[in-house]
């Protein structure tokens, strides 16, 4: 499920195994939502293929603030960034059919506490993403 997965590169064979006892693999068609604006987070996501768009406002007047594509994590800052309080800032729709590797909330805490070096290294590849998409941006 994650050998493909060139993000999770860093992750020795026996780390790449233990993380996916704590996954689960989806599959979105386009338009399908992944998550809404403001609903409470309890889950986040690399996308294994694929693309989602990132939006904000009401469906009349929604506006697309970016795209995810494969290769990719979303939904993390809700779960990771303490400003956000557990709730998402904006939504997430597949903007063509996906295939996401999903860890539930509570997966992760159980991931930290089982393997607390592993957690350390996905919080690493998170934290990187976060810096390269503020370098994009600004």
């Amino acid at each position: 499920m994650l050998q493909d997965l060139q993000i999770l590169a860093c992750l020795t064979v026996e780390e790449a195994t233990n993380l996916e006892m704590f996954c689960q693999e989806r599959s979105l068609e386009a338009g399908e939502v992944l998550f809404y604006e403001d609903e409470e987070a309890n889950a986040m996501y690399f996308l294994k293929s694929g693309a989602i768009d990132i939006v904000k406002g009401q469906w009349e007047s929604q506006v697309v603030l970016g795209q995810v594509h494969a290769e990719e994590i979303l939904g993390e800052m809700a779960l990771f960034n303490p400003e956000t309080l557990g709730r998402r800032s904006a939504g997430a729709i597949a903007s063509e059919p996906c295939v996401l590797i999903t860890i539930l909330s509570f997966s992760i805490q159980e991931l930290a506490r089982q393997h607390p070096e592993l957690m350390e290294k996905i919080k690493a590849v998170i934290e990187e993403r976060m810096y390269q998409n503020k370098v994009k941006q600004g």
